[in-house]
């Protein structure tokens, strides 16, 4: 059974099959297009869901989100990690790094962002460029991280270029 939330001006849409949520294009996306906006409060703790801003900054949801605002409001919790993403996240907007036809699935790196994976995991994507063990930018080796340069934060990249210390027991 496949369920979706909907919301043609966000390019976006949950979609669950075979008990798992994932974050689909509703609609053909062109190159370089802003899919949505991560909303959401900052908190200093990271979680599985949380998606970093900086050394201490997170954004995540309010505590006690009934699930119909989760898919409404914070869908954006239910993007997958890829090694060859489909996207990349500029502050709160989430871009599409190429063409992406309609119903296909939204993906971001998790290691342009967190530093610190709060759930590492083995990945499975299959990639000839596959991480396999997806534990952050901190565990990346440093050529791995160049290659990843122009998908990174403006935190991670702040950290690969020195311009800011590698954070200390995260």
């Amino acid at each position: 059974m496949i369920e979706s939330t909907v919301d043609i001006e966000r390019r976006a849409a949950v979609v669950r099959s075979d008990g798992e949520y994932r974050l689909f294009t509703n609609q053909a996306v062109p190159a370089h297009t802003r899919l949505f906006t991560l909303e959401g409060e900052l908190t200093a703790t990271r979680t599985r869901y949380t998606v970093q801003f900086d050394e201490r900054r997170h954004v995540d949801m309010p505590a006690g989100c009934p699930l119909e605002e989760v898919l409404d409001r914070y869908y954006w919790r239910f993007m997958n990690h890829a090694c060859e993403p489909t996207a990349v996240i500029r502050d709160r907007s989430v871009l599409s790094l190429r063409p992406i036809p309609a119903w296909s699935e939204i993906t971001f790196h998790y290691g342009s962002t967190e530093y610190e994976m709060a759930e590492p995991f083995t990945c499975g994507c299959g990639s000839d460029r596959c991480d396999r063990e997806i534990q952050g930018f901190r565990y990346l080796p440093g050529e791995r991280r160049e290659e990843l340069r122009g998908l990174l934060s403006p935190y991670l990249l702040a950290v690969l270029d020195g311009r800011i210390a590698e954070p200390v027991g995260a």
